[in-house]
């Protein structure tokens, strides 16, 4: 039966999910309309999922969208190894391809998809060599990562170099097995980057319909019987059933889990009407070109949203403060008062302003435990966070930021938080966000109100 040659649509191009049915004659399941939604509005989409949860048929539907909606566009996928191209991925590609419900044109190989007549191609790679990703740039450029919790940081580092074009697309897609590597940092430190999605085997229409629904998706039987040998608690029903990272790395501070459960609370946290909410405004003073300073605001339980700068002098920075507290009509203004930070403080006292100046790098009020006031302000932070007792902001970057703090003991066993000097060394910017709302709930400080 001959099909009639494709002809796209305005609505095309602005909608994959459209295209999926109109075109490819599929209808995606509720996750997978959020991923290609995502990826038509979204530069960076990181996707982490259970087993058996259709993201080959996101993937392969996504490049088909853009390699039929644009001109002058290349393609690329890759996966950890060449067999997971091909099989997994290209396998997909070649079904919605050739169950299309028209001629999408072009000429589609084993693991490479020809438009000379839109001067477009795709193709999967291998990850084996860096050297794969050389040559190849376009006006409209679309990379996607299988199973990209596998995939070796010298890759990544060659697909940023693809990321320069005016309408770039990255698609990360994976099993959240491992603790370190660029697929975790996109739902951690680099969080502001991405926009991420997780799907859970509980997310499934076969699960939580309970009844087979959708052919190929994990059924209800599977998840039960994975949650009987594994344990809800095992990190492997975390990865493979939940799409969750496994809560195993043990200097993590805070997990993301708690983070962002904090950030998805209603209408703040823990609130009682019969009990004070004592107003607080945290100021983290930038110390370093790449640094920005923070004025960070809570009421109570419920941090509003963060403001940053850049490139302030003090006088600038302590005009921003004075509008920050004659706003917010705080009960404590509390400030970083190491290495500039000090002549915010001063200022702010001169302009009659009752301020607690803080060096976090000091003696902690219980040394048999924490090793300065740093580490004792965060770990305080990680308890309010952990009960609960923390409504943050939907703000990805300090999300990010929380969760790529790390923890140890010295050697008289008094806890440390990792410093921003170390942090920068492992290659993660330093924690301006983080370090005010610590600063905000910082515990044993006496209440200060304005003067006069």
């Amino acid at each position: 039966m001959n099909k009639k040659p494709y002809k796209r649509t305005k609505r095309h191009r602005e909608d994959p999910v459209y295209f999926a049915r109109r075109v490819l004659g599929v209808e995606p399941w509720s996750k997978q309309v959020e991923a290609l939604t995502a990826v038509a509005e979204n530069e960076r989409v990181a996707v982490k999922s259970g087993n058996g949860l259709g993201k080959g048929f996101s993937a392969a539907v996504a490049l088909l969208w853009f390699m039929s909606c644009h001109d002058h566009a290349v393609a690329l996928s890759t996966a950890p190894t060449f067999r997971q191209v091909r099989h997994i991925l290209w396998k997909e590609v070649h079904r919605r391809y050739r169950n299309a419900k028209y001629d999408l044109g072009g000429k589609l190989l084993d693991t490479r998809l020809e438009m000379p007549e839109r001067d477009s191609f795709a193709m999967g790679l291998s990850a084996d060599s860096p050297d794969e990703f050389q040559g190849f740039h376009s006006a409209n450029m679309l990379v996607v990562v299988d199973e990209a919790e596998g995939v070796a940081e010298p890759i990544y580092e060659a697909i940023e170099a693809l990321m320069t074009s005016e309408n770039c697309r990255l698609l990360l897609i994976g099993n959240p097995t491992t603790v370190t590597g660029s697929f975790r940092r996109a739902f951690h430190e680099d969080r502001e980057l991405y926009h991420t999605i997780t799907i859970s085997a509980y997310d499934s229409p076969n699960v939580a319909e309970g009844a087979k629904t959708v052919p190929g998706l994990v059924t209800a039987r599977w998840v039960e019987q994975r949650r009987k040998i594994w344990g809800e608690d095992n990190p492997i029903f975390q990865a493979r059933v939940l799409g969750e990272f496994p809560e195993q790395s043990e200097d993590t501070l805070i997990s993301l889990s708690a983070i962002e459960g904090a950030a998805k609370v209603s209408g703040g946290a823990v609130e009682h009407d019969d009990e004070p909410q004592p107003t607080v405004v945290a100021v983290d003073v930038a110390r370093f070109g790449s640094d920005r300073s923070v004025i960070l605001v809570r009421r109570g339980s419920q941090v509003r949203p963060v403001r940053t700068f850049r490139g302030l002098d003090t006088m600038k920075l302590t005009g921003l403060v004075v509008d920050a507290i004659n706003e917010a009509d705080p009960e404590d203004v509390v400030v970083d008062e190491v290495g500039i930070g000090a002549g915010v403080v001063d200022r702010l006292k001169e302009l009659g302003y009752r301020v607690d100046g803080v060096n976090v790098g000091r003696a902690a009020h219980d040394p048999s435990r924490f090793a300065n006031l740093r580490a004792e302000g965060y770990w305080n932070l990680r308890q309010l966070i952990t009960s609960g007792e923390v409504a943050l902001p939907a703000d990805k970057e300090l999300m990010g930021e929380l969760a790529a703090l790390k923890y140890s003991f010295n050697s008289t066993g008094q806890l440390l938080v990792e410093s921003k000097e170390d942090m920068r060394k492992r290659g993660v910017r330093s924690p301006d966000k983080a370090d005010a709302l610590m600063l905000a709930f910082l515990p044993y400080r006496r209440r200060v109100k304005l003067w006069g």
